[in-house]
């Protein structure tokens, strides 16, 4: 429980964060500051692991102010890449829409 990983977010994630249009930009800066204090120590402590489909492999946590964060944790080197994140309520928003 010592091991300490880097965090780092893909382009792809960044671009997810920012069109979260619930959200106003503070709460989308604490989001991605606070993912790191989270993910750098035991980042699969209270992740699932998608067993199957696309992302197959990757894990997913939920995050600060309801938002699931997707990501890969490589162990040999210690990383973990956010590659997506996505509102706990995205799919029930667009459905009304």
């Amino acid at each position: 429980m010592d091991k300490e990983y880097s965090v780092f977010w893909s382009k792809t994630a960044l671009n997810e964060l920012s069109n979260i249009l619930a959200y106003p930009s503070d709460v989308k800066e604490r989001i991605y500051l606070d993912s790191f204090s989270r993910l750098s120590y035991a980042p699969t402590l209270t992740a699932k692991k998608i067993p199957n489909g696309v992302l197959e492999g990757y894990w997913v946590r939920l995050g600060l102010y309801q938002v699931m964060l997707v990501f890969e944790v490589d162990e040999e080197k210690s990383t973990v890449w956010v590659d997506g994140i996505k509102h706990k309520r995205e799919n029930a928003y667009w459905k009304n829409k």
